[in-house]
């Protein structure tokens, strides 16, 4: 494959970098002066989550010399060299509307393999307008998703943060220096956009329904993110969104018992959150629509099967749950090895590659985190604060759920190490929460100002 990073890209990278630089301060001392605790985590954030790109970048180029990236990146590539000679077909591009009997558009669409692939070619619209304002170079792109990525994280770091203020450091680590997320949540992959979907909906959810912040603003940011999601990876949505709504009736609900005054208020917020969950699961069961329980069991298995065949024919990186009956029952007995392996492998021992030890590092970090947890806490006492809190609530339930779809769909280490990203900082968050935050639950609910 030719390379797909060229010597522009390394000209206009520094350039690129100055820029975000340059805004990245301005932001950082505007809202947050000195010994402000947040300061201190902005700039290194952001670091990294460049650094990722970057890093993954070089990897796909000159190591791998292919991959998805670089799939979404050609794709932007088309939708973007239509942008002076066809304006009309550049916006139908964008807005998956190309007609066959228009040339520009018919040209366009012939070279393309992922147009009816609405999430890989949602990705491709992302890149190509980001690539408008950088030629549509690759590492530009790359280094412009990875700051939007990290917009999404540091929203979702500020959610927690607020509520745990005296764990700052630690709740720092979980969502913005996690090395899985770092790197695969980076460039131009879906799993970046995702990241920034995921946090910018906790962050405006918490700000709109816990604390009553009624802007318009949080409005859209929390509809662009539910947009996002359900474009690229709709099951991400799917997953987080009932259990976030749950979390915030838990909320309100500990609100009302600390605060008998405000129930006219729960039921008026209660009806309001029903109602948008009611409609988020009709949305969703119009998108499962054409899937049977059968369907899907049936299809997890064959998906299972081929990419363990392909994987080890290639002696890849697989990884073999054992074999199961495409029933509910059967499905069941894979719930523990599922999430175990999303959440606890590859195994140093499993490890074949340098990218695969990389992943098998933050793994062993992750179980070693969790046996201290298990340690160091007293599980009675563990299962009481989890039961207080509906934050930790939400970050455990999301985690099993995501990890046993993510884990008994992936059979491979490569896949699953961006697959499992999503879930990545909630368990973490849950870990770091119950082994070193000491206030009590009533500490924890939503008061006062949120900073930015």
């Amino acid at each position: 494959m030719i390379a797909q990073i060229t010597t522009i890209d390394y000209l206009l990278l520094p350039f690129y970098l100055v820029l975000i630089y340059k805004l990245a301060y301005h932001y950082r001392d505007k809202f947050y002066p000195d010994h402000h605790p947040f300061k201190p985590y902005f700039i290194p954030g952001l670091t990294a989550k460049i650094a990722g790109a970057i890093f993954i970048g070089l990897i796909y180029n000159y190591y791998y010399q292919g991959g998805d990236t670089f799939n979404f990146f050609f794709h932007a590539k088309i939708i973007n060299s239509t942008l002076i000679s066809s304006p009309g077909t550049w916006f139908r591009l964008i807005t998956h509307t190309a007609d066959q009997s228009i040339y520009a558009d018919s040209q366009a669409l012939s070279d393309m393999f992922w147009y009816d692939d609405v999430s890989a070619y949602s990705t491709s619209c992302l890149g190509a307008v980001i690539g408008i304002f950088c030629f549509t170079k690759y590492l530009e792109i790359n280094v412009i998703v990875a700051s939007l990525s990290f917009v999404g994280m540091w929203l979702m770091f500020l959610t927690f943060a607020q509520q745990y203020k005296t764990i700052t450091k630690y709740i720092a680590i979980a969502v913005l220096f996690m090395p899985g997320p770092i790197v695969w949540g980076a460039g131009l992959f879906k799993d970046s956009f995702c990241m920034f979907a995921i946090g910018a909906l906790i962050y405006s959810m918490y700000l709109l329904f816990e604390k009553g912040t009624l802007k318009l603003s949080l409005v859209l940011l929390a509809a662009f993110s539910i947009t996002l999601l359900w474009l690229i990876k709709a099951y991400i949505l799917i997953a987080l969104f009932p259990i976030l709504i749950f979390k915030i009736i838990l909320v309100h609900k500990k609100r009302v018992a600390l605060h008998p005054e405000r129930k006219l208020i729960f039921y008026i917020a209660l009806i309001g959150i029903c109602f948008i969950g009611y409609k988020a699961a009709k949305a969703a069961a119009n998108y499962l629509s054409d899937f049977s329980t059968e369907n899907v069991l049936e299809k997890v298995k064959i998906q299972k099967d081929y990419l363990l065949r392909v994987s080890l024919d290639s002696e890849g990186s697989a990884y073999d749950l054992g074999d199961f009956e495409p029933t509910i029952r059967g499905i069941s007995k894979m719930i523990i090895p599922a999430i175990n392996v999303t959440l606890f492998r590859p195994y140093i021992r499993e490890s074949k590659s340098a990218i695969q030890l990389f992943n098998a590092l933050e793994s062993t970090g992750v179980i070693l985190l969790t046996l201290y947890m298990i340690i160091k806490r007293n599980i009675l006492k563990t299962v009481k604060k989890i039961y207080k809190d509906p934050n930790l609530i939400m970050c455990l339930f999301f985690t099993l759920v995501f990890a046993f779809f993510v884990g008994v769909s992936s059979y491979n280490f490569g896949s699953l190490s961006r697959y499992k990203i999503p879930c990545t900082p909630f368990y973490i968050l849950f870990l770091i929460i119950i082994i070193f935050d000491r206030t009590t639950s009533a500490d924890n609910l939503p008061a006062g100002k949120v900073d930015n």
